[in-house]
């Protein structure tokens, strides 16, 4: 089934499911209201006649209503999934469309300075991230963030994410499932050092006496309702309690104040760990990040409904009733303080452990997304023979429609392709599709392209050189540094991938000619290959002097009179037309 249509057929189902749980949940609502009705008029009849009938009659109403009540929630939860899982589905469908708006744009973690994120578009508007990111947690996109900014040129890993990927690909149902979860129990930078701050009771004893204390209390009313006792002694023993806790109600706020957004959002990994838990693995991968998760020593499943529990209790705090009597009879916040100092010692230790892991499903529950949305992409094989090899390459970016493809190999280390072409003829947009494929290999996504094989290396970049006035920095030496910064990472790798478009424009043709030929002269020296593009057709000859380390390839145009026509095809070569002319009369310009 084609994602387009698996879409619709998802939106089509889950919109049916959420007419039929509205429907039910107005029936759920009239009943709660002619029950909660039901129990008003009990409560006149006992009044007005205090019989036992009438008071289990009554006793039974409330717990009907309780029931309704808590029916009621399951299906409001319910509700809140299919409404999210219908969102999912729209959203896909209208990325599959084109419409991008509704996804993060990741604007925040574009660097003009780093090796090559700027230049190929990795963040922003219409960016690779915007297409690939579909996480749900803070650490997930942190994750998946870092996998694109850092390549990985371990083919394990490359292999390991792809095994992963394409396991995750087949179970979309399961991968929105998760987004769904994720979504509705957002989750937000953890801050380990509250969680290593000092824990509520060093005591050991501290447990023993409020059980003490706690056993006397509660005798002393149940032997109050069941005798001719006064029951003030009861009410004394309570208040009793209630004054000590008073005493360190400082202390309890503080301290659930510290910690409350930290327990939120490691108790909103829940749902997150029950799903994984619910599911079987076959790949490597996702086979360790399960076991991770799941040790016989520490269950984060186990761990984290506990602490779901503890964090339930704490806000039951907010209810004064509640707080009153649960802390009169038995110190309910001591107890739930001290359990959180137990559970914080047990399972402390594992939790950098489980959100990372977990940020790992979650980056790959995203590029399983991709793989889904995009079958017509195949998937990178890591060769030894060649450094990279494409067939019918296209740019990701581009709409399929829009995509023109393209053959491109480059044998080995030590050879750079010199791309010549006229204005707007495809010299960049072909340098970004071979960049922006490349990022997607090493990370261990599809790729566009029929074929492509590739040995995994650093990548550089220098297209998009800015000035900088607060930086009293001018084009031209904005590119010195940027080429410096290129030279620096050369002499620490042992295998970098450049892509230089037009160098050295901040200077004079002549010194831009030289300097141009100077400095890849020199760059033979380090481990490097890849693609330079220029309008310096004079660059071209550097295949002729030296034709093991330099090759031609180019953008040509037709034009006849004012009429331009681009086929966007990479041919060999040198290119031998110009439009800079024809588009300034075109223009009315000249």
């Amino acid at each position: 089934m084609k994602p387009d249509e698996y879409y619709q057929k998802q939106i089509d189902h889950y919109t049916a499911r959420l007419k039929q749980i509205k429907k039910r949940r107005n029936l759920i609502t009239l009943a709660k209201l002619l029950t909660f009705g039901y129990m008003i008029f009990l409560i006149y009849l006992l009044i007005n006649h205090s019989t036992q009938p009438l008071l289990l009659l009554g006793i039974g109403a409330i717990l009907v209503f309780i029931f309704l009540t808590l029916w009621d929630s399951q299906i409001i939860y319910r509700q809140h999934l299919i409404e999210e899982l219908l969102r999912i589905n729209t959203l896909e469908s209208d990325y599959l469309a084109g419409n991008f708006s509704a996804l993060d744009q990741g604007e925040r973690f574009n660097d003009p300075a780093h090796p090559y994120a700027h230049d190929l578009d990795l963040f922003g508007e219409d960016s690779l991230f915007q297409h690939l990111n579909r996480t749900v947690t803070f650490s997930g996109t942190q994750k998946l963030v870092s996998w694109l900014l850092s390549l990985s040129k371990d083919p394990e890993v490359i292999h390991s994410r792809q095994q992963a990927a394409e396991e995750l690909c087949a179970e979309p149902e399961w991968c929105q499932h998760f987004r769904a979860a994720g979504a509705l129990h957002p989750t937000q930078a953890l801050d380990a050092v509250i969680f290593k701050s000092p824990f509520f009771s060093k005591h050991s004893t501290v447990r023993l006496i409020l059980w003490i204390a706690n056993t006397i209390v509660i005798v002393s009313w149940a032997v109050t309702s069941f005798t001719p006792l006064p029951f003030s002694i009861s009410l004394v023993l309570s208040l009793l309690q209630l004054s000590a806790l008073a005493l360190y109600i400082k202390k309890i706020n503080a301290y659930h104040q510290r910690l409350n957004l930290f327990l939120k959002t490691i108790s909103n990994y829940l749902p997150l760990v029950r799903l994984i838990h619910d599911q079987s693995f076959r790949s490597p991968y996702l086979q360790k990040i399960r076991h991770s998760l799941f040790t016989p020593e520490s269950n984060s499943l186990q761990a984290l409904t506990q602490l779901h529990r503890i964090q339930n209790s704490l806000d039951q705090r907010g209810n004064i009733v509640i707080a009153f009597i649960l802390n009169g009879l038995y110190l309910k916040d001591f107890h739930t303080l001290l359990r959180l100092d137990h559970w914080r010692k047990k399972y402390g230790p594992d939790i950098e452990t489980w959100t990372d892991v977990l940020s790992e499903a979650d980056a790959l529950i995203s590029m399983a997304n991709y793989r889904f949305n995009h079958p017509a992409y195949c998937l990178p094989v890591i060769c030894q023979d060649r450094l990279l090899d494409t067939e019918e390459i296209g740019h990701p970016l581009l709409k399929s429609e829009r995509n023109v493809t393209n053959d491109f190999s480059i044998r080995s280390l030590h050879q750079i392709a010199i791309v010549t072409g006229a204005n707007m003829a495809g010299k960049s947009t072909f340098l970004r599709t071979i960049g922006v494929n490349l990022i997607l290999a090493q990370s261990g996504n599809v790729v566009c392209s029929r074929y492509f094989a590739f040995q995994p290396m650093t990548l550089f970049t220098s297209m998009r050189t800015t000035d900088s006035l607060s930086k009293d920095t001018s084009y031209f030496h904005a590119e010195l540094l940027r080429l410096q910064q290129l030279v620096n990472i050369a002499q620490q790798e042992d295998k970098v991938f450049i892509i230089l478009d037009e160098m050295l424009k901040g200077t004079n043709s002549v010194d831009k000619l030289n300097g141009s030929l100077a400095f890849l002269k020199r760059i033979l020296s380090y481990p490097i290959s890849g693609l330079v593009a220029t309008h310096d057709l004079a660059l071209g000859e550097l295949a002729d002097d030296f034709p093991e380390h330099f090759f031609n390839v180019c953008f040509e145009i037709v034009h006849s009179g004012s009429q331009i026509t681009y086929d966007y095809k990479l041919h060999p070569g040198i290119s031998s037309n110009m439009n800079a002319s024809i588009l300034l009369k075109q223009m009315g310009l000249i």
